[in-house]
């Protein structure tokens, strides 16, 4: 099976640690918002109608709850090991996409929980503070060593995505209150062709996620993604500051 070490363009390692990040923001804020066991009592319950969806290569049929949570605590585990070692390289390109995965899965259970008002008017405001740790700093802290500016941050973004190789292309629009972020030809898009994307149980991108963190952060204000288009290998992100 082919690993990133086949395609040393590719920082594998920074991949895991921003996409587990996001997972680890969603927890966050179902334990705030619903309490501590919210994973195994919420989120594995229902996340077994999504998973066939998300993930077909790993789960070719519905799985029971108790096998959805032993793969998930695996994976857990390895990003874990990946962090603490400060290698990716035991990673598959397959890998990657269950995780990414697995994202979209959390997101579309916390949508049947709390709605998806509630995920656009609080959820993301936690999540864009929780995930502003697992970002370099250039990205979202001021100081005489960072950058100052908003533009100057979602540039050195844009930039971090594409020159990672995550993206072939990606830009960032700046009008008023609103900014979007475009990428295209992403490196682990292959979710896109699940059929949760092509019954539109998909609502938000990763790369739009992390550019509302850094609004928020560069801001402090409230943010949340208004609207997120997807394409065959890519998305547009409209992010909006109150």
């Amino acid at each position: 099976m082919k690993t990133f070490l086949d395609n040393p363009n590719i920082d594998v390692l920074d991949a895991v640690l921003i996409y587990s990040g996001i997972l680890d923001a969603y927890e966050a804020v179902g334990i705030e918002l619903i309490g501590e066991n919210v994973v195994d009592e919420y989120v594995i319950p229902k996340m077994v109608y999504y998973v066939k969806e998300f993930l077909p290569e790993v789960f070719s049929t519905r799985p029971q709850a108790s096998e959805l949570k032993t793969w998930l605590d695996d994976f857990k585990r390895k990003i874990e090991e990946a962090r603490e070692l400060e290698t990716g390289e035991n990673f598959t390109m397959n890998e990657i996409w269950e995780l990414r995965a697995a994202i979209f899965g959390y997101e579309s259970v916390f949508i049947d929980i709390l709605g998806e008002v509630a995920i656009k008017n609080y959820v993301f405001k936690r999540i864009a503070d929780i995930l502003s740790a697992y970002l370099p700093d250039s990205f979202i802290f001021e100081g005489e060593t960072t950058l100052s500016s908003l533009e100057a941050k979602l540039k050195a973004y844009i930039n971090y995505i594409r020159e990672k190789k995550f993206v072939q292309y990606a830009n960032y629009k700046i009008v008023g209150e609103s900014v979007s972020i475009t990428a295209n030809r992403c490196a682990f898009s292959k979710i896109h062709d699940s059929e949760a994307y092509r019954n539109s149980n998909v609502r938000f991108c990763p790369w739009g996620m992390i550019g509302s963190a850094i609004v928020a952060s560069h801001k402090g204000k409230e943010t949340n993604i208004d609207s997120c288009l997807f394409t065959t290998r890519g998305s547009v992100s409209k992010i909006q500051s109150k």
